[in-house]
């Protein structure tokens, strides 16, 4: 007898691979026998989800379906790490990257500021000024974090002269 029978463990305890949204696929380059692809992958989606052809599957229902040879780069959700790969099949139901090479990235050199209620953090699609009590964006996604700054600043009332 099996030790998961003995325990009550279901056999098949696999979580539901995320699925990546085709808003966030952009064509990098569209040439004359490939085209190169960059995907922002969500929050949830660890690398060795790259192994599962359904997370592809919203994208291949979309205008930037993958076909065979295509590349693709992959960039996680937190910019902690990256997959480049090449598609070696893909159909209405997903895409089979062969062999994706993942990279991880280091950790910022730098800190973001941060005051006593706010902090400016990455969200995936900026930089956002978060308010530190309950993790809510106060402002819109900016492209670098010196701009995410000024507007923490702009959140404190002025003097009035």
């Amino acid at each position: 007898m099996a030790k998961t029978a003995e325990l009550d463990i279901p056999a098949s305890t696999e979580l539901p691979v995320p699925l990546i949204d085709p808003a966030r696929v952009t064509l990098q380059h569209g040439g004359q026998l490939w085209r190169e692809y960059m995907a922002r992958v969500p929050a949830d989606f660890v690398a060795d989800d790259l192994k599962s052809p359904s997370a592809w599957r919203k994208v291949q229902a979309s205008r930037n379906a993958l076909k065979k040879f295509d590349r693709v780069f992959v960039v996680s959700f937190d910019e902690s790490w990256t997959g480049e790969a090449i598609v070696a099949s893909a159909d209405s139901k997903g895409a089979v990257l062969a062999k994706p090479r993942v990279t991880t990235m280091p950790a910022r050199y730098d800190a973001l500021f941060q005051d006593e209620l706010y902090r400016v953090a990455w969200n995936g699609f900026g930089y956002v000024v978060e308010r530190k009590a309950d993790g809510h964006a106060m402002t819109q996604a900016t492209a670098n974090p010196e701009l995410a700054t000024r507007l923490l600043v702009q959140l404190f009332p002025a003097r009035a002269s």
